[in-house]
C-alpha cells in the first residue's frame, strides 16, 4: 500500500505543516521488501559516516546494514525464542498526536513520506497488539542509535544491586586512568544518571575542533587526521568541568561510555558479553544482536546497536509487569522503578538542549530522567530516544511497550509523542 502514497495529495491533505525533506530523498518503502544487489553494492561503495549522520538514503541503508559499515561484535541470543502472541488493535491507528509535522493520526504519520517512518510494535500485557513494517523487513536488524544507551543503564543498575558497583564512589575509584582528571569529583551515579556537570554535552559537537566531544566523535569515525594510537578514553580524560556534578542533567554519550568502561572493569568481561549473558540470552530473542565498534575496536555501547524491532519489544517488556512472557527469571527486580523515579531528580531536568526537546515534544515539564533514559514521567513510563528517530516507551503501569524505528533526515523530525499518546489515548484511559 504504501508505495502508491509518494507526493500523493492524500499525504499532502494529511500534512500539516510546512516541514520538507530534501525532493531526491526516496520514500522508506521504495526499500520495505530490501535491497537489489546492485543497490546494496552502489550504498556500500558511497556510505560515509556522514550518510549515517544524515539519514539520506545511504544513511537509511546503513541502519540496517551495520555490520556492512564498520568493525562490530556479536550479541548473541540463546535458548527457545519467546513466541510472543497478538491480540490485533487496530484503533491505535486513530491516535493523535502533535510534531513538526503537524496535527494527524499515526496512520497518517505513517504515510506521510517526511517522517521516514520504518516500522513500529505495540506490545500490551505480553502481546502484540498493533505493528506495522513500513520501510523494513520483520528479520532486518536494524540501528538503535542510542537508545542502545540503556543497555548500559540496566546494566549499571544490575551490577549495583549485587554490589560490584557503588553508585556513590568517584568515577577514578573504578578507572584509576581517570585519577587527576575533571572525573576526580563526579560519583558514578552523576555519569549513569547524565549529571556528571563536564562539559562534554552533546550539543557541542563540533563546537571546536579539539573539544572532547568532537574529539570522541572523529574517533568513532576514524578520522584519519588523528594519530593512530588516539582512543575514546583519550576523550574521556580531556573532559572538563563546567557545573557541580549531580545538579544539572545533560545529555552525555561519553557519560554512557564511562559506565560501559567501569561494568567491563568491575567484571573482567566486554561489554557485548555482559549484555548477551544479563540481558539478550534471557529474554527468548529471535536474533543476535550486532554491537558496533570504534575504528579502535572499542565497544560503542553508547550509539551502535542494531537489532530486529520484536528483540528491541522483548528488552521493553522486561521492565512490565508481563516480564515473564519472554523471560524464565526476572532481569530488572521490582525494586529497579522506585530506583529509577528516586533517582530522576526534577529539579535537574529542562536545562540541556535533550531536555527541553523533550519537554516541548511531550507537553509537560514534570519530567526526570536516570539509569540512561531520556525521560522519566511521573506516572511511572520511560522514554529513550535514538538519534534518527528510534523509539523504546516503556509504560510499567499500563503493561504497554511502544517501539519503532526511523531514519529521520538529519533528525530533524522526532514523533515520539505518539509513543506515550498511544498509552494515554488507548490504555491509561481504561
Amino acid at each position: 500500500m504504501f508505495a502508491d502514497l509518494s507526493g500523493t495529495a492524500f499525504a499532502e491533505k494529511a500534512s500539516k505543516s510546512d516541514y520538507a525533506i530534501p525532493a531526491e530523498l526516496k520514500p522508506v518503502w521504495t526499500w520495505k521488501k530490501g535491497y537489489s544487489a546492485e543497490e546494496s553494492q552502489s550504498f556500500r561503495r558511497a556510505y560515509l559516516p556522514d550518510s549515517g549522520v544524515t539519514a539520506n538514503d545511504i544513511g537509511s541503508w546503513a541502519a540496517s546494514r551495520m555490520s556492512e559499515i564498520g568493525p562490530s561484535a556479536i550479541v548473541h541470543r540463546n535458548g527457545p525464542v519467546s513466541a510472543l502472541k497478538t491480540k490485533p488493535m487496530p484503533e491505535i491507528a486513530d491516535v493523535t498526536a502533535t510534531t513538526a509535522l503537524g496535527t494527524m493520526t499515526l496512520r497518517e504519520m505513517m504515510d506521510d513520506s517526511r517522517s521516514r517512518f520504518k516500522a513500529i510494535t505495540v506490545v500490551h500485557k505480553g502481546k502484540v497488539v498493533f505493528e506495522k513494517y513500513i520501510g523494513i523487513r520483520d528479520w532486518d536488524n536494524h540501528l538503535w542509535a542510542s537508545a542502545t544507551k540503556i543497555f548500559n543503564g540496566t546494566l549499571g543498575y544490575i551490577i549495583s544491586e549485587e554490589g560490584l558497583i557503588d553508585l556513590e564512589k568517584p568515577v577514578p575509584y573504578y578507572l584509576p586512568e581517570l585519577k587527576d582528571t575533571a572525573w576526580e569529583g563526579v560519583k558514578v551515579a552523576d555519569a549513569l544518571h547524565q549529571r556528571s556537570g563536564l562539559d562534554i554535552s552533546e550539543s557541542r559537537l563540533g563546537s571546536a575542533p579539539d573539544h572532547p566531544v568532537t574529539l570522541f566523535y572523529a574517533i568513532i569515525g576514524g578520522d584519519p587526521n588523528l594519530p593512530a594510537d588516539v582512543s575514546l578514553l583519550y576523550a574521556v580524560k580531556a573532559s572538563q568541568k563546567r557545573l557541580e556534578p549531580g545538579e544539572t542533567f545533560e545529555y552525555s554519550s561519553i557519560n554512557t561510555h564511562v559506565i560501559t568502561l567501569i561494568l567491563e572493569k568491575v567484571t573482567g568481561k566486554p561489554i557485548e558479553d555482559l549484555i548477551t549473558e544479563r540481558i539478550w540470552s534471557k529474554a527468548g530473542m529471535e536474533g543476535d544482536g550486532v554491537l558496533g565498534l570504534s575504528a579502535d575496536g572499542e565497544p560503542m555501547a553508547f550509539g551502535a546497536y542494531a537489532a530486529r524491532l520484536r528483540d528491541l519489544a522483548r528488552f521493553g517488556i522486561l521492565f512490565t509487569p508481563s516480564w515473564n512472557t519472554v523471560a524464565k527469571e526476572r532481569v530488572v527486580s521490582e525494586n529497579y522503578f522506585k530506583k529509577a523515579n528516586a533517582a530522576a531528580k526534577r529539579e535537574a531536568y529542562g536545562r540541556d538542549y535533550m531536555s527541553q526537546r523533550l519537554i516541548k515534544d511531550f507537553g509537560g515539564t514534570d519530567i526526570g530522567a536516570s539509569y540512561q533514559w531520556d525521560a522519566v514521567f511521573p506516572d511511572g513510563d520511560l522514554y529513550k530516544s535514538g538519534r534518527t528517530g528510534q523509539c523504546l516507551y516503556v509504560s510499567p503501569e499500563t503493561d504497554t511497550v511502544v517501539v519503532w524505528y526511523s531514519s529521520a533526515y538529519k533528525a530533524e523530525i522526532w514523533v515520539h509523542a505518539y509513543a506515550r499518546e498511544i498509552v494515554k489515548q488507548v490504555f491509561r484511559k481504561k
